[in-house]
């Protein structure tokens, strides 16, 4: 029985989310987030390293899973893997590395 906090909320506990959001603002000033912001994207890289997922799908598919895990990360909307491959896309990969995790 899990008396303590998943390993990924405790990954995640490393990130300054206001560092995040300043490197945000200097890399994509005029980019529009509606439901699928950084934070997300975040979360979702970290449970596919930590799962070993191998796949956008297979990102999807896992995340999709348990909803009730997804809202307690900050999810509003299930996550899509068109979303996914969009944001990784899209965004500047120059964020994660000045995030230096």
């Amino acid at each position: 029985m899990n008396t303590g906090r998943y390993i990924i909320s405790q990954v995640v506990n490393f990130v300054h989310w206001e560092r995040l959001k300043r490197l945000t603002k200097k890399y994509a000033p005029h980019q529009k987030i509606k439901h699928f912001g950084y934070r997300q994207q975040f979360i979702c890289m970290v449970f596919a390293q930590l799962t070993w997922r191998e796949g956008l799908r297979d990102i999807e598919t896992c995340l999709n899973a348990r909803p009730e895990c997804l809202y307690h990360l900050g999810f509003e909307k299930p996550i899509a893997r068109s979303t996914l491959a969009e944001a990784n896309e899209q965004r500047d990969w120059r964020i994660w590395q000045d995030l230096g995790l």
